[in-house]
């Protein structure tokens, strides 16, 4: 931890002073756990941030993370200064009572409180569950801040990004409903925006990292600004080569045989795997609601069409559910509404025969925001 109370039930922040006064005041000076009133020790290495640990293990210690990481400590320090800096009211791991949490820090403004956990190690999804509700409870916004993935730490650029199930959960949206997420970098004291996702499949989104130095940002954080549909077009070629290597290795690794619905269906429709259409393997809105990629459960879902003598466009709300049931998939609105919107830019092709652009019209429906596709 980095405060403590000394004898006099004053906060006392270690990074605030030398080395050589902090061994000074260890001497005499006897500090105190803020939470459970027990002794602390001060720890003065030459390399680590001066820091407090309890001199015995208890609960508290288990609740104060002892053995935190040095860039975690240094990633608290670096936001508190931060956000000092820009004229906010902050507080330094605080004990908040009625949660029993502690926050890394917590912003307060008239209207509100925003807890801010900067995350460097794993967490599960039923501690992360827990702390969230725990801050919603008492109505304080969360806002998990993960420090920057080594992979993902200097590339900048529209890219493929491997996205874990914990980071998805964090996942923000901007005003317009585009998906983003922001990480911080301690290393580099810059945060790191992961700006217009789109999914691919599970774990496998596209997306354009930028980055933002702490001069540059403030609190709230800025929203990124849509792309340009000359840059939805570098999507486009990434998201078609995905495609090809989806079908490829299902070809490849197939061990159904006909029991393959994928292979099935492209075999009873006459589509050519090395050259599938251009209308099956679009990316939808919504589409994360079917655990799916996207050219199988289209291509699937056209030789279900040709079964009841239908168009995708043409489906009603009942017929895509029984779809839906048909591949034992979870029948969401979510999911009816990623049908109903792949319908939509299909009519555009069946209605003209072939789409010119039909990236731009993918772009249209996904990014453009005022425009009716």
């Amino acid at each position: 931890m980095l405060i403590a109370y000394n004898e006099e039930r004053q906060l006392f922040l270690p990074y605030q002073y030398t080395r050589e006064d902090l061994q000074r005041y260890r001497r005499f000076m006897k500090f105190y756990c803020p939470q459970c009133q027990h002794p602390v020790h001060l720890k003065i290495g030459k390399y680590n941030i001066p820091h407090f640990a309890h001199q015995s293990k208890n609960n508290c210690a288990q609740l104060f993370a002892e053995g935190e990481s040095q860039l975690h400590l240094q990633g608290k320090l670096q936001l508190f200064e931060w956000l000092k800096k820009i004229g906010h009211t902050v507080m330094l791991e605080p004990y908040l009572k009625e949660l029993s949490q502690r926050p890394d820090l917590l912003v307060t403004s008239d209207r509100r409180q925003v807890a801010i956990e900067f995350q460097c190690s794993t967490i599960t999804h039923e501690k992360w569950l827990s702390r969230t509700l725990g801050y919603k409870k008492n109505a304080i916004q969360v806002l998990w801040l993960f420090q920057t993935s080594l992979k993902n730490s200097s590339l900048q650029g529209i890219q493929k990004l491997n996205i874990s199930p914990i980071l998805q959960k964090v996942i923000a949206y901007t005003a317009q409903d585009q998906p983003y997420l922001i990480t911080y970098d301690a290393k580099t004291a810059r945060f790191i925006y992961w700006t217009n996702l789109l999914p691919v499949y599970g774990h496998t989104f596209i997306g354009k990292v930028q980055e933002m130095t702490t001069n540059m940002q403030h609190f709230p954080f800025y929203e990124p600004v849509v792309i340009t549909i000359e840059e939805f077009r570098l999507y486009w070629q990434l998201y078609k080569r995905y495609c090809r290597q989806f079908a490829y290795q299902r070809l490849l690794h197939n061990h159904k045989g006909v029991q393959d619905a994928f292979l099935r269906s492209c075999y009873e429709l006459g589509f050519t795997l090395t050259a599938m259409p251009d209308y099956v393997g679009i990316p939808v809105k919504a589409s994360e609601a079917i655990p799916m990629f996207s050219l199988e459960w289209q291509t699937i879902l056209h030789y279900f069409c040709q079964g009841i003598q239908q168009l995708p466009h043409e489906l009603n709300k009942s017929e895509i559910r029984f779809f839906l049931s048909e591949q034992n998939m979870d029948i969401t609105d979510q999911a009816v509404k990623a049908i109903q919107n792949y319908g939509a830019i299909f009519a555009k092709n069946y209605q003209n025969h072939y789409i010119p652009d039909i990236c731009g019209h993918v772009y249209a429906h996904l990014f453009a925001i005022a425009t009716i596709y």
